[in-house]
């Protein structure tokens, strides 16, 4: 009777606790949730969607892959392309400025009525990785407009969508005889996707820095639109990138004994080799719950359902759990919360009946911000010690940069960004977030403080795999979208009159 009674009232006093943390936990989350601004939609119902189909076809067939290693003289499409745009955007090549950077990088500058204004800065670049025809369902360079509704080409996603986007938008206001009270640069890198440090955007930016120009806002690629019901939220869901992860490579070296294949020892170099790349694909750097990310959660909750809503707005609590859930969900989840390595090029031997004394490993690894390649290198250190201590293996980092500065998202220059992205794209959550990629933006953080990461195209899940690989693709209508909002964005922060 008695010890019964205690257990029970026992009982009911941590059933009353927990429920008391619940309902502590759901009004917290409740009063930490961010609740979107509404805004009217704005319809834009002139805009010539049948020729900017026809254009984006047309610029996806100058083969402007970059110019490097295999490609190297590659520099006739990309002359040829920058002929094309002045010839098919006439009023914007009548009235921009244009100065050419690095020989093919084109930045071009629409003089704004009111100086006191600090200008505005639109990205984009020409270049495009290489596409192998084998395996597509229509040639990659033919921007083939097939039965399925589909423009097919190396481009039609990253990025010559963005660029004509971009084109036709400021080439809409100008036809219409438009002023720009803020002055607005537009600038065209031609070097982007090999990342080379000297060329293209390194270079235009040194051309700002010696001008002394600075920017209100800079707007590239990143994020894009997502179905809300992917992130169990309502609607759409706009990401917004603030800032882009560091990246880098190292190279490991792995020394053995070599040899003639008759006669072979283990564990070989590729053996010990094998052996180091399970270990760093087994074992990853720890995981992370930077404060951007705790902010997009926060940003997201309002518009998912009560139970996701519950955690999402009590990330601090729910942190290890959140962490262990983003690792193990998918890669990009996962990219999300931690400093990533992925091994991608081996050197071995150079004949098919020898054994390697030495066989290399490059490693390419994206800083999450906070992470530095120290402590890559201190990670590695850790996990491959017994190789390290037996003077099996050496670690050498080739080259680093670290995680861009992150931009603020309580400015006006994202307001106005989050505001056209809901007037052109109604019932949409925007957020902010780390893009995982690298972009030529993260070389104007040193011109400009409120640095943007967004392209406003509709991606699923079908079309993710579509960057840089096999049936790239992008409908006209999605193309029509994006120019909307470039002109509704235009329109709004630039106050064209």
């Amino acid at each position: 009777g008695g010890d019964f009674n205690k257990r029970f009232v026992g009982w009911i006093a941590i059933a009353a606790f927990v429920a008391l943390c619940i309902v502590v936990l759901a009004i917290r989350a409740a009063a930490r949730s961010v609740k979107q601004p509404q805004v009217d939609p704005v319809v834009i119902d002139d805009v010539d969607k049948d020729g900017a189909a026809k254009r984006l076809q047309e610029a996806i067939r100058f083969r402007t892959v970059s110019m490097t290693e295999a490609y190297a003289d590659n520099n006739r499409p990309f002359l040829d392309f920058r002929k094309w745009m002045l010839e098919n955007y006439p009023c914007l090549a009548k009235t921009a400025e244009l100065t050419v950077i690095a020989d093919y990088s084109l930045v071009f500058c629409i003089k704004g009525s009111d100086p006191s204004l600090k200008p505005g800065c639109l990205l984009s670049h020409q270049d495009v990785v290489p596409a192998d025809p084998k395996g597509w369902s229509h040639p990659p360079f033919d921007a083939v407009l097939a039965e399925d509704g589909y423009i097919y080409g190396r481009g039609a996603l990253d990025m010559k969508n963005h660029l004509i986007s971009v084109l036709e938008s400021v080439e809409y206001w100008l036809r219409k005889g438009k002023t720009f009270t803020r002055t607005l640069y537009i600038c065209f890198g031609h070097d982007e996707e090999p990342g080379k440090p000297d060329n293209g955007a390194s270079q235009i930016v040194k051309y700002f820095k010696d001008k002394g120009i600075t920017f209100e806002f800079v707007v590239d690629e990143g994020g894009s639109m997502i179905e809300g019901k992917q992130l169990f939220a309502k609607g759409y869901v706009a990401a917004v990138g603030l800032t882009e992860k560091g990246q880098g490579n190292l190279e490991i070296t792995v020394t053995k004994a070599g040899g003639h294949a008759s006669r072979p020892a283990y564990p070989s170099a590729n053996g010990v080799l094998a052996s180091v790349i399970k270990k760093i694909e087994k074992r990853q750097m720890p995981t992370k719950m930077t404060p951007l990310l705790k902010n997009t959660f926060t940003m997201l909750a309002n518009s998912t359902n009560p139970l996701f809503k519950f955690f999402l707005g009590n990330t601090d609590v729910f942190s290890p759990l959140l962490r262990f859930i983003l690792a193990k969900a998918n890669p990009v989840t996962n990219a999300l919360v931690r400093t990533t390595m992925a091994t991608t090029m081996i050197w071995g031997s150079d004949a098919r009946n020898t054994i390697p004394g030495e066989t290399k490993l490059n490693v390419n690894f994206r800083l999450i911000s906070g992470d530095t390649a120290d402590d890559v290198v201190a990670h590695l250190n850790k996990i491959l010690r017994k190789w390290i201590k037996k003077g099996e293996v050496k670690i050498k980092v080739i080259h680093s940069t670290p995680a861009s500065p992150e931009s603020p998202c309580d400015t006006q220059a994202f307001a106005t960004v989050a505001k056209c992205i809901r007037e052109t794209f109604p019932d949409t959550t925007v957020i902010p977030y780390i893009f995982l990629g690298g972009t030529d933006s993260h070389h104007y953080t040193p011109v400009c403080d409120n640095v943007y990461r967004f392209g406003p195209v509709l991606v699923g899940l079908e079309d993710e795999h579509r960057f840089h690989g096999l049936d790239e693709r992008i409908k006209p209508e999605a193309l029509a979208k994006m120019i909307e909002f470039f002109i509704t964005y235009v329109k709004e922060a630039c106050d064209v009159k």
